[in-house]
């Protein structure tokens, strides 16, 4: 009986904790998946870089469908040649079917945990986190290959070079835009959150 109400009382410990990590994963989660399984953010920065001019858009825009339906299963990558980028991609696609599976988790567990009032004050310590973020963006080139890649991969694959189609239609400046877009989306999602919760409270 005793331990029961051990587990209970951590249990009930541990509900903001809970609360409060899967609000931060899908005030994340969300807005990448707009990001990378819908083409229109690839092809929009093919106008904010140079590269995709290099190789045609037409090209560039048939290898950016291509991908999103790659990473959605719907197709294949006929328009990516090289063996080391398919294999990369396709890692880089497992790493995005584990976030979906953990995005449903935090969903349950949102519903499970929630509480207005700690949502309120969960937002505003999210878009502290996210905007400390935007101290990496300095040093991009050195977080992104020398922290970010490490960390999620054992291999060289990622490296691009001038045979593979990801070079051309997602350089450095791309995921670099990408951060940016992300660390705005997230701030204005739990800023959103903030204001309706601590309005109704």
């Amino acid at each position: 009986m005793g331990s029961s109400k051990k587990f209970t009382k951590f249990l009930k410990g541990a509900k903001p904790f809970i609360l409060f990590v899967s609000l931060f994963y899908l005030s994340f989660y969300i807005p990448l998946t707009l990001i990378i399984y819908m083409p229109y953010w690839y092809k929009l920065n093919c106008n904010l870089h140079t590269r995709c001019e290099e190789i045609g858009y037409e090209r560039s825009y048939r290898g950016i469908d291509e991908l999103t339906s790659f990473f959605l299963h719907r197709g294949e990558l006929t328009s990516f040649l090289t063996k080391k980028e398919k294999l990369h991609l396709t890692e880089v696609r497992g790493i995005f079917d584990e976030m979906f599976f953990i995005g449903i988790i935090a969903i349950i567990l949102l519903v499970i945990t929630f509480e207005r009032r700690w949502i309120s004050r969960f937002a505003i310590i999210n878009v502290l986190i996210i905007l400390s973020l935007l101290v990496v963006l300095p040093f991009f080139k050195t977080f992104w290959t020398e922290v970010f890649h490490p960390i999620l991969f054992d291999n060289d694959l990622w490296k691009n070079n001038r045979f593979d189609l990801s070079f051309y239609i997602m350089p450095r400046k791309f995921f670099m835009y990408t951060m940016v877009l992300l660390i705005v989306l997230c701030s204005l999602i739990n800023i959103a959150l903030w204001s309706i919760c601590r309005r109704d409270r």
